[in-house]
């Protein structure tokens, strides 16, 4: 068993997670700088085809982050298709689209892990909010395996177009019902919501 077999229910029932759907991420983010990087890659990527979770992921998503990294020099790094094998008995093993890390310039993931996101198909269904939920309880046992146990780990499932964020604190994951939009032409709700993300991550709030 691995992250991408996980099911609703396996979370509840092999670890122990209560899910729910409630609104936590606020109502407004604030504003973020533009990013002329961010905009013409996504102007580029308007042009490619996008049909596939490999495409999307590479001209879409990862662009993003990149202009996250950039708004945040020095505080984290980014790792992608990384193996993050925890626990194989409990089936907490596989890759990981990507992970972010409260390290930089590290060529291996250090705790904390705080952030996880998978690019998914173009509907983002309960099958993509479980795998990520069972990599977020991998990263909150490797956090407290390291010394470093945070006091909640973030997530993101996207189609590259849509995200949905989630959040594991103790044994409850939090799924936001109010999925944050991306378009070429404004990328920055996406973003500003990122970055909301990332400063809660990093204070450990």
């Amino acid at each position: 068993m691995a992250y991408n077999k996980f099911k609703i229910p396996t979370l509840k029932e092999q670890l122990g997670i209560i899910i729910r759907r409630n609104y936590w991420l606020p109502k407004k983010f604030p504003d973020v700088a533009e990013d002329t990087r961010l905009m013409e890659s996504l102007q580029e990527a308007a042009k490619l085809y996008l049909g596939s979770e490999k495409a999307r992921s590479e001209f879409v998503v990862t662009p993003v982050l990149q202009a996250l990294l950039r708004k945040n020099q020095e505080k984290f790094s980014i790792f992608s298709g990384y193996e993050f094998s925890i626990d194989k008995i409990k089936g907490l093993s596989g890759f990981c689209d990507f992970i972010l890390a409260s390290a930089a310039d590290t060529f291996v993931v250090e705790a904390p892990a705080f952030f996880i996101v998978e690019t998914k198909k173009m509907d983002i269904d309960d099958n993509a909010i479980a795998q990520c939920g069972a990599e977020l309880y991998a990263a909150h046992i490797f956090n407290a395996q390291q010394g470093k146990p945070r006091k909640a780990v973030y997530g993101c499932v996207t189609s590259a177009y849509s995200w949905g964020f989630l959040k594991l604190e103790e044994n409850i994951l939090s799924i936001d019902p109010d999925y944050v939009s991306l378009s070429f032409r404004n990328p920055y709700q996406v973003l500003a919501a990122l970055q909301w993300v990332v400063e809660r991550s990093l204070s450990n709030e």
